[in-house]
């Protein structure tokens, strides 16, 4: 698959993400199997970078917050974990992969979740 495919078929998967959080417009139906479509192509990273960019505008997450969330996507996609702007659902996926961090990774990771209690 080329890069233009690639960029058609997310296009079209945020359009039907965006329909269904923001407009409220059930599309739940598409998304599944759009979802289905990009694990199996390898775009799990994608999906959820589409689906956290229209989270953090319909949730008004700007600036350094949403900077300490896109550091806590980078460092768990490291392990192949992949979460939303969901700080209950950071925090169940961190109890698994805190036993595979380094020291330094589980001392950023405290830091940025403070951050954003705070």
């Amino acid at each position: 698959m080329n890069k233009t495919e690639k960029i058609i078929i997310l296009k079209q998967y945020q359009d039907m993400f965006y329909a269904q959080s923001v407009l409220e417009i059930d599309k739940s139906d598409s998304i599944r199997e759009f979802s289905f479509l990009l694990k199996t192509l390898g775009m799990t990273k994608e999906k959820f970078e589409v689906e956290n960019k229209i989270l953090a505008e319909e949730n008004g997450i700007k600036g350094t917050a949403r900077a300490m969330f896109e550091a806590i996507f980078e460092a768990f996609a490291k392990f192949g974990t992949y979460v939303h702007y969901d700080l209950s659902e950071i925090n169940m996926y961190y109890d698994d992969l805190q036993y595979k961090m380094d020291a330094e990774g589980i001392k950023c990771h405290k830091a940025r979740i403070s951050y954003l209690t705070n």
